[in-house]
């Protein structure tokens, strides 16, 4: 028996039991059509033969099962969480253009087909993998209901997606009492709450724009970090937890001091729509219910966490984006945690994740001992020169040796 066999997250013959908190997946367009009310098959059949002019190229890993596990076991990963990834019936820019009624109907009608068709690929896999719940931010309080029946349905646990608001006004934004259906369904039926980077308002032509889109992406979604932390949303549901799916982790250094700083000047200054609601510290109210689901992170950026990395961080491989760690995964680990004792590593490439998503780890050890990364591999420090060629993957290329100079 391997000396960390006693260590939850590792496997008896010393093998990490890996859970990514970050994957996509989803079905193709046709795949959907079921899933919507019969009186919107014609419309969606005309909307989706212009849509698809060029025919559907989804790629299979998105929804095919077989495919997905031969390529995740492969890489040494057992399970995870699934993000959207796919084209959903109806779908309109009403996020960044505006409020065409019929449009956002539309697109809800398209994400809650989603999440029965997810619903059903979770069930065909309940131990492996979890769903998230689409939601729509104009409808706050069907988007309650989805998410009653879906934890009803009880295989869609990876949680509540919920898409941050852009400068424009388009919708509230979430310490706005729109949301408090949203937030109330989630906490009584104890999904976290989850962002992902993209989320951002349409940025007009010019020069650089698409370098500037890219470097702004992660920006808007940070900014739900702030509107829970000061809004008092965690104090009204003690329970509920926020997830920041790939948006990195080194800003929480800087940031997370700053709202503290702003919170305790609002509450010096007495200042009655200020901060006065707010029952703990920013610091305890992060770390009582906050989350990252940290995608391909260096060792510097873990290490930018101190003490809280381990309690905080549940790591992700973004399979199957090209800028994710797959087919590299056992690369990428060593980049991060090459160094780090076993019992940390465990906690954040498993059980942070299986313990906030209900994974099972007894019922995944099997396959882990089979396929899992070994645990002295892991330990072994990675060079620039065995790093792979052929990966897009940040955790490649702003890593832990050093590799901006390449930018």
């Amino acid at each position: 028996m391997s000396d960390t066999a006693s260590i939850r997250g590792i496997t008896d013959n010393g093998r990490y039991i890996v859970v990514s908190a970050d994957t996509h997946g989803g079905g193709r367009l046709a795949d959907y059509r079921p899933y919507l009310p019969a009186s919107l098959h014609d419309e969606f059949d005309a909307w989706a033969a212009a849509w698809l002019s060029d025919g559907d190229q989804t790629n299979p890993n998105n929804f095919d099962n077989e495919q997905r596990r031969a390529e995740q076991f492969a890489d040494g990963v057992v399970a995870g969480v699934i993000l959207p990834n796919t084209d959903t019936p109806f779908t309109f820019n009403v996020f960044e253009r505006g409020h065409d009624r019929r449009e956002i109907e539309l697109q809800w009608e398209g994400f809650k087909a989603h999440n029965r068709w997810m619903a059903d690929h979770c069930a065909s896999d309940p131990a492996r993998v979890r769903g998230l719940i689409q939601t729509s931010p104009f409808f706050p309080e069907e988007v309650a209901e989805e998410v009653r029946a879906m934890a009803e349905a009880g295989v869609m646990t990876g949680g509540v997606l919920v898409r941050v608001a852009p400068p424009d006004g388009t919708f509230p934004q979430f310490y706005e009492e729109h949301w408090e259906p949203v937030w109330a369904a989630a906490a009584e039926v104890g999904y976290p709450i989850t962002t992902h980077g993209g989320n951002k308002p349409m940025y007009a032509p010019g020069s650089g724009r698409a370098a500037i889109e890219l470097a702004e992406y992660s920006f808007w979604t940070k900014r739900s970090l702030t509107q829970f932390l000061l809004s008092g949303i965690f104090d009204r549901y003690r329970d509920l937890k926020l997830v920041l799916t790939e948006q990195g982790v080194s800003w929480i250094k800087s940031d997370l001091p700053m709202i503290g700083w702003f919170a305790k000047q609002v509450k010096l200054n007495h200042d009655a729509a200020g901060a006065d609601h707010l029952e703990r510290t920013t610091r305890q109210t992060f770390r009582d219910q906050v989350r990252f689901g940290a995608s391909f992170p260096s060792a510097g950026e873990i290490e930018s966490l101190g003490d809280d990395a381990v309690h905080h961080i549940m790591w992700g491989n973004d399979y199957p984006h090209n800028e994710g760690t797959w087919p590299h995964t056992m690369e990428a680990l060593r980049v991060a945690f090459a160094g780090r004792g076993p019992a940390d590593v465990a906690q954040m490439v498993s059980t942070n994740a299986a313990d906030l998503y209900g994974f099972d780890l007894d019922a995944l050890a099997p396959l882990a001992s089979e396929v899992g990364p070994k645990v002295e591999e892991v330990a072994r420090p990675i060079g620039a020169e065995d790093y792979p060629t052929d990966s897009y993957s940040p955790a490649f290329t702003l890593g832990s040796v050093g590799m901006m100079a390449d930018a």
